[in-house]
């Protein structure tokens, strides 16, 4: 009995976690190199795809 309990359990959670949201990132990392101040803000636009089965939800976001 207890066998089964296990095995119920062990499919349980790889059904949950296949059924998550996963993001796949085009880059990671972006360099800006050596920037002057006096040249203004620069940006840079991270793109990635949800490649899960739920919808993605950015929560607790901090610039770093």
């Amino acid at each position: 009995m207890q066998k089964y309990l296990i095995l119920f359990l062990i499919l349980a959670v790889a059904a949950i976690l296949n059924s998550l949201a996963d993001i796949k990132f085009e880059n990671t990392i972006h360099d800006f190199g050596e920037i002057k101040e006096e040249n203004g803000p620069h940006e840079n636009t991270f793109v990635f795809t949800n490649t899960g089965n739920e919808p993605f939800k950015l929560t607790k976001v901090k610039a770093g």
